[in-house]
């Protein structure tokens, strides 16, 4: 190759690499966010609700021409069923079975072994009417087929029932805890002169609240089934979870029973609700640095707020005040406080009911107080009396034990043993909803906040000091029960924090200088008070499943809007 055509070229590539390296790289997980942007609004074309016709108004409906009539040869009309009286008197049951169709359009076939009598009186009745009736009273069963009636004598007859459900055990538990120390129960023993001992347990100062849920279904409806028609004459319950199938034999009307309990108990069970969740701290501003100023709240831009003291401490005493075990509704349409006047302590939890559906709506109440900041949006679904928790942080491991092992040998050997206990950092919400046929819910909320960080503590035992790294956990939670509406807002607030910053600045060399140190620094400390509440808004999803196209199109939004800030 020639000279310059040699430099040509290596001027020409290194233009090119100057241009690539010039042109700006493709954004950071732009083709992921695409992807699942693509994916969440197809599903929710899918699952979007057809948009109602429009009823034709009257005027526009009577101006149209009647619908044409064309009738098929020897088709008429639908023979209207014939209602007639019947009475009568210890009638044998074949011959009243057989002397009820004679006359009519319908046959009957009586099993061989229906026997006994029949007295009855009743007036302007059908067939079916009358079958009804003396299948209610007497317990003859009977079908209705294509050719005829057939009915069956009173016996045992095995039936299965289809259950829809899933095959799980689940057991939930939550606990709340607030005692003077870690040790909650102190147990001493003493022994008398003649070598007796007796142990004695006391409680020390605090409260604690326990709430265990435990869902074992197809054992329960076991039991249950065989309750309601015992064991005699051979009745017995077979249920096979795994196929979501239950067998019954029993009589007749003992399988209506049981059919009409296992229909009425799984449209309880399927009841499903949507849980979204706001956990918002709030920077109270220097005039509400006591707490959020709920009474101006209630007032602004017209959105209404109940507020119910749902129990707490005393400001002296034994930490139980007069009102704890009160009940009160918190439903803002019909509300009913507790009674009493009693004083809460500081910084004591409460919860309210909001009137308003909207959670941007009370956000922006809250940012009259101070600066919002939310932490956290969790959204979860279930179905009724199940509990759903959701956790977003990290699990520490801290020391908390330190022994040692020696071994004497030929040579001594010292083996250290520690142990690691996890610490939770982060917010968890464990929520437990129980749906009413009318959609009222009462919620079981157990929200937890908690920050976990390294402290370090000189202990002195025996002249000698030791520095032991510990964890120092900040907890904020709550423990309560309350009932809402769908769609309303229940709102838990009063979780209540203060923050000492410390900062220092100075002339380096010579602020650290002894005793003239001081004259060339600036030290600054503040307090900062937040407050935590937490905003939960329960749905309940009906048979059409509208609410989850909507969430879905919520959803959809969310994406495009991280879409539009991750290009940027």
């Amino acid at each position: 190759m020639k000279p310059f055509h040699r430099q040509v070229l290596i001027v020409a590539l290194g233009v090119g690499s100057l241009l690539a390296g010039c042109t700006a790289p493709p954004p950071r997980g732009g083709s992921t966010l695409e992807e699942i942007q693509q994916t969440v609004d197809s599903a929710a074309q899918e699952q979007q609700v057809a948009t109602p016709v429009a009823e034709i108004p009257r005027a526009v409906s009577d101006a149209l021409l009647p619908p044409i009539a064309v009738g098929l040869p020897g088709a008429g009309p639908r023979e209207v069923e014939q209602r007639f009286d019947v009475r009568v008197h210890q009638v044998d049951a074949r011959a009243f079975f057989m002397g009820l169709v004679e006359g009519t359009r319908h046959n009957a076939v009586v099993h061989p072994d229906v026997s006994g009598t029949i007295s009855l009186d009743l007036k302007n009745v059908t067939i079916d009417e009358v079958m009804d009736t003396v299948r209610d009273v007497y317990g003859y069963e009977y079908q209705k087929t294509r050719t005829g009636y057939q009915i069956m004598p009173i016996r045992m007859r095995s039936q299965i029932f289809e259950v829809n459900y899933i095959n799980v055990k689940r057991s939930g538990k939550s606990s709340t805890q607030v005692s003077s120390g870690q040790v909650s129960d102190r147990v001493s023993s003493t022994e008398d002169s003649n070598g007796e001992s007796s142990t004695t347990t006391e409680a020390t100062a605090g409260s604690r609240i326990e709430t265990q849920s435990d869902s074992d279904f197809w054992a329960e409806l076991k039991n249950a089934l065989q309750t309601l028609i015992g064991t005699e004459g051979g009745r017995n319950v077979v249920v096979t979870p795994q196929s979501g199938l239950v067998v019954v034999r029993a009589l007749p009307a003992e399988l209506r029973e049981i059919a009409e309990f296992l229909s009425t108990s799984q449209v309880v069970l399927q009841r499903q609700v949507i849980l979204e969740a706001k956990i918002v701290e709030v920077s109270l501003s220097d005039g509400f640095q006591s707490g959020i100023n709920w009474a101006q709240l209630g007032t602004h831009n017209g959105e209404s707020l109940v507020i119910g003291q749902t129990g707490g401490g005393t400001l002296f005493g034994d930490g139980v005040s007069s009102i704890a075990g009160n009940t009160g509704s918190l439903d803002p349409n019909a509300y009913s406080g507790v009674s009493g006047n009693d004083v809460s302590a500081f910084g004591g939890a409460f919860t309210i009911a909001a009137n308003t559906s909207n959670f941007n709506a009370f956000i922006e109440l809250l940012k009259a107080q101070g600066d919002v900041q939310v932490l956290s949006s969790p959204r979860v679904s279930t179905v009724n009396n199940q509990k759903a928790v959701i956790k977003v942080g990290s699990d520490e491991f801290f020391v908390t034990s330190i022994s040692s092992t020696t071994t004497t040998g030929t040579t001594t050997t010292t083996t250290p043993e520690i142990e690691l206990t996890p610490f939770f950092s982060g917010i968890a919400l464990d929520v437990t909803p129980q749906i009413a046929d009318g959609g009222e819910i009462i919620l079981h909320i157990h929200p937890t906040v908690s920050e976990v960080v390294d402290q370090t503590k000189s202990i002195t035992v025996f002249g000698t000091t030791q520095t032991l790294p510990l964890a120092f956990s900040s907890v904020r939670e709550s423990d309560s029960i309350v009932r809402a509406a769908s769609g309303q807002v229940v709102v838990i607030g009063g979780l209540m924090k203060d923050q000492t910053k410390f900062n220092k600045a100075g002339t380096p060399g010579l602020s650290d200088a002894p005793v003239v140190g001081g004259l060339f620094q600036h030290k600054k400390q503040s307090v900062a008070k937040t407050e935590l509440v937490i905003l939960l808004r329960p749905i309940v999803v009906d048979a059409s499943g509208r609410q989850f196209s909507d969430d879905l199109r919520d959803t959809a939004k969310r994406i495009r809007r991280l879409g539009g800030d991750a290009l940027e």
